[in-house]
């Protein structure tokens, strides 16, 4: 220790708030947003697609899951996980000026097992 006593109220004060990366994030998560009424409208939509995904899934058959997700039209990788419950499904965005700002989760359940 340098053998100064700081007053424990004694704080360094915060850089002034700047909004423009979380402009950008708010931004970036309306096209999660998008994407992930895009699934919701084409699966609400198709019934067979839900059926293939469950039945898909229930199987191990993540490939399937993954072609039939893809084929709802969702631009960006969506990465999906699922259990004999639920399936959940995870986007991501990048702002203009950084990678990796926003993660839209999805959990919907599918049986009460």
């Amino acid at each position: 220790m340098n053998g100064y006593y700081l007053h424990p109220y004694f704080r360094h004060p915060y850089p002034q708030v700047n909004t423009d990366y979380f402009k950008q994030s708010l931004q970036a998560y309306h096209t999660l947003f998008d994407q992930a009424k895009m699934i919701l409208n084409h699966l609400l939509s198709h019934p067979e697609k839900m059926r293939r995904l469950m039945s898909s899934a229930q199987e191990n058959k993540q490939d399937e899951v993954d072609r039939i997700i893809k084929s709802t039209g969702v631009p960006s990788d969506v990465k999906t996980t699922y259990t004999p419950n639920s399936v959940t499904f995870i986007l991501y965005a990048d702002a203009d000026s950084f990678e990796n700002c926003c993660t839209l989760t999805m959990n919907l359940v599918w049986g009460l097992y």
